[in-house]
């Protein structure tokens, strides 16, 4: 008869079983990122920027926020976007104004994250609109999260309230970039650069890095003006062999360095289904990681054009613009409008609790249906 053992005891014999192989597997990971890092530089799939001495733009960023919490067999929530608008001068800071739009509904569970996110994109959107229809655009525009919808966001069977808010997000992206483009850089060469900032799919320049980068086809993936030394390709796809098990965040921190950016690549043929369509085939679309410091984690940048759009002096002062407006907070690093807005975003979840005990209460009392039917016999 086998003798009881409790949770703690089979963790504790684990631990000890685990905890050599696992440190031992980790440290030769990250041997192996140490010694081919260099070799990224070498090869030009990682570029060092210039950090601006003295930063002097406007700079809004458009952060979003969504919450729920449940409530009769659904759920209610809450979404929100605030826009904030900062002025550099010398690297002195300071605020210009700001904008924000918000959501209060009803859900219920059918693809709720989806539909979630796409309330999300749609509030940036509008916000960002508001912004090129004022008197003074920015210089550079920030959206937090992707400025074109991947295919995973397509509505599945008939779920009405989420094709809908499909349908709505697509038309308005279309909108917002054929309405603004002659203002927007770089089809203005004075005009807006708009970017997406994420921390998601990391991993793009990784798979493009273990491609034959010296075939044409390896070739398009990134954009010509940052097309690797090709003699030097062949040896670095040798080396990433020992390290393809390694994870994508791990990775791309591990091979950039400081005030560092990778090599631009078309994100739109790493995954050919975005949308909207149109737009993507039309225009294309161009991505870059980059890092601000040692403490910093990856970032990915996502921009609209192609290789007769961007050329390696418009991205390295892209690049080095946002690094400098990249600072350390806690265990992250966002450019500054994103953590001054979080800061408004966070009371979400309390202001979401508090209507969500109104509500909880006005469903008890009824008064609201009663007033509604008080003169139903007359």
């Amino acid at each position: 008869m086998n003798t009881p053992t409790s949770l703690v005891q089979t963790l504790a014999v684990q631990s000890q079983l685990n905890l050599p192989g696992s440190a031992g597997r980790l440290l030769k990971q990250i041997r192996d990122l140490e010694s081919v890092a260099p070799r990224f530089v070498e090869a030009g799939l990682v570029q060092t920027v210039a950090r601006p001495a003295s930063l002097d733009t406007r700079l809004s960023g458009i952060s979003t926020r969504s919450t729920t919490r449940p409530l009769a067999g659904g759920f209610l929530f809450v979404s929100a976007a605030l826009r904030m608008d900062l002025r550099f001068e010398r690297n002195a800071l300071a605020t210009e104004g700001m904008d924000s739009t918000s959501l209060i509904d009803d859900i219920d569970f059918l693809d709720q994250s989806k539909r979630l996110q796409l309330i999300e994109i749609r509030q940036a959107y509008e916000l960002a609109d508001r912004a090129m229809k004022s008197e003074a655009p920015p210089h550079i525009l920030l959206l937090e999260g992707p400025l074109v919808l991947n295919r995973s966001m397509v509505p599945l069977g008939k779920a009405a309230q989420h094709t809908r808010e499909y349908e709505q997000a697509l038309e308005l992206i279309r909108r917002f970039w054929k309405e603004h483009q002659t203002k927007l850089f770089p089809w203005n060469p004075t005009g807006t650069v708009v970017a997406g900032i994420a921390t998601e799919r990391l991993g793009a320049i990784a798979a493009i890095s273990q491609q034959d980068l010296r075939t044409a086809e390896g070739q398009e993936q990134l954009l010509k003006c940052d097309l690797p030394i090709a003699e030097l390709v062949g040896d670095l796809n040798r080396q990433l062999a020992s390290i393809s098990g390694i994870g994508e965040k791990r990775f791309v921190r591990g091979i950039l360095g400081t005030n560092s950016r990778t090599a631009a690549f078309h994100l739109n043929a790493q995954t050919p289904r975005m949308e909207p369509a149109d737009l993507v085939d039309e225009q294309g679309v161009v991505g870059f990681h980059y890092r601000g410091g040692v403490r910093a984690d990856p970032l990915l940048v996502q921009l609209l054009g192609n290789d007769t759009n961007w050329t390696k002096q418009h991205l390295n002062e892209l690049a080095g613009s946002l690094i400098a407006a990249t600072v350390q907070r806690d265990k992250y690093a966002v450019p500054v409008p994103f953590q001054l807005a979080e800061q408004q975003l966070q009371g979400l979840t309390n202001f979401l609790k508090q209507y969500c005990l109104t509500m909880r209460q006005e469903l008890k009392n009824r008064e609201i249906e009663d007033s509604w039917l008080s003169d139903l016999e007359t």
